[in-house]
């Protein structure tokens, strides 16, 4: 950054400076060497307008004018014969010209007039900024290239497109890229680190749960209710273990999505028949007469029964699931009218393994992935949830999908 720095600060400088020297140049070329042609026709008007006495100066001339010394200037012979006769001397400085009149032995100085007209300043003006402007374009452009180039694969990795961001060794973001290029190869290698981690644990827990169930089947001196029990936990073990599985496959972008246009209605109501028979409040649906989305049907589904599920849970008695459009995306909206859930945890309960019991049981609130899970499919989805308060009194999860999925 300390060389791009420098380099555009000495680019600038430089530029600035050859800038002004060409435009300077320009301008003394295009200054006239003889005055104006409109100078003499001024003089002649301004030769009347001292014909009057000087008590009248001031309401017919437009310049300011002001007494001086006879001796202040040295006049040549002609110059001074001029004056005498009541002529009008003129004296040239920079741009501007001073009118010398001599009455009743005294010398007055009327000026100064502007030779050069405020219009063709103003294309001076614009030369030198455009010229400025053009100047940057050519510096900024190349920068911008490899910004986008850089911005490129960016997106790709976030997709999880393999992608390598090749730019100019002399690309003054060519270091950045190169650190980019190293912070990938570290996400990377983290990310199969964890990906094994996972399944190494995973299936290494699977054998001792495949023992258990085994051994329940082989086991005698049980009891029914023991057995049962006893079975009860080995399931709840495999639930958890299938849990973390799904969750670790969305979490390093193992599974790409199945994309199709889906009937949401139709989805929304297999859900709910799927899961009326678990005990809890009814699901009341209120969805439009026709809704599709390009999405994955099946994590999509998946993300909907963790919500409705969760609501079963704890609502008392009202379940209302609502899909609606707003500003090119979906909304389904899950509330119940549950004990609703804290304004200071509703960021942290879609957090993997947070619950907000204790307990691990089935009325404590499961393992804590559910929610997680939900979060995951919505940014697969370039969509998101939100957790407010529902009108019915307790909870509203709101699930954000755009009806155009962008390419993945």
């Amino acid at each position: 950054m300390q060389r791009l720095f420098w380099h555009f600060y000495l680019f600038i400088f430089l530029v600035l400076l050859g800038i002004g020297w060409a435009v300077e140049q320009l301008w003394q070329q295009w200054q006239p060497e003889t005055p104006p042609p409109w100078l003499s026709s001024y003089v002649n008007l301004l030769q009347q307008q001292l014909q009057h006495p000087p008590a009248k100066w001031q309401q017919t001339l437009t310049l300011p004018y002001i007494a001086v010394p006879a001796d202040s200037i040295s006049w040549l012979p002609s110059e001074q014969q001029q004056l005498d006769s009541g002529q009008i001397i003129n004296l040239f400085e920079a741009d501007t010209v001073y009118f010398y009149y001599q009455q009743q032995q005294q010398l007055w100085r009327i000026g100064p007039l502007e030779l050069q007209q405020q219009a063709d300043t103003i294309w001076f003006t614009l030369l030198f900024f455009l010229l400025l402007a053009v100047a940057l374009a050519l510096w900024l452009w190349p920068v911008a290239r490899d910004i986008r180039s850089l911005q490129r694969g960016l997106v790709q990795f976030a997709a999880n497109r393999d992608s390598n961001i090749v730019l100019p060794a002399r690309s003054f973001i060519a270091p950045i890229a190169t650190s980019f290029e190293q912070m990938r190869e570290q996400i990377r290698a983290l990310l199969n680190l964890q990906r094994e981690m996972t399944h190494a644990v995973s299936h290494e827990l699977r054998t001792p749960i495949a023992r258990l169930n085994f051994a329940l089947e082989m086991a005698g001196g049980l009891t029914d209710d023991e057995r049962k029990l006893m079975s009860a936990d080995v399931r709840e073990l495999q639930q958890l273990v299938d849990e973390i599985l799904d969750y670790a496959r969305l979490e390093t972008g193992q599974l790409p999505l199945q994309l199709q246009y889906i009937d949401l209605n139709e989805l929304i109501n297999n859900v709910q028949e799927k899961l009326a028979p678990l005990p809890g409040a009814t699901i009341a649906l209120h969805l439009p007469t026709q809704a599709m989305l390009f999405a994955d049907a099946h994590y999509l589904e998946r993300a909907l029964q963790n919500l409705l599920v969760n609501a079963k849970k704890y609502a008392r008695q009202q379940i209302s699931l609502t899909l609606q459009s707003q500003q090119q995306h979906w909304i389904i909206s899950v509330e119940d009218d549950g004990p609703g859930i804290p304004v200071a945890v509703r960021h942290d309960i879609l957090k993997p393994f947070f619950r907000l019991e204790a307990s691990r049981n089935k009325q404590g609130g499961g393992y804590g992935l559910g929610l997680a899970i939900v979060q995951r499919v919505m940014q697969w989805h370039h969509g998101s949830i939100r957790v407010s308060e529902s009108g019915l009194g307790g909870a509203c999860f709101s699930l954000r999908l755009p009806m155009q999925q962008p390419p993945l």
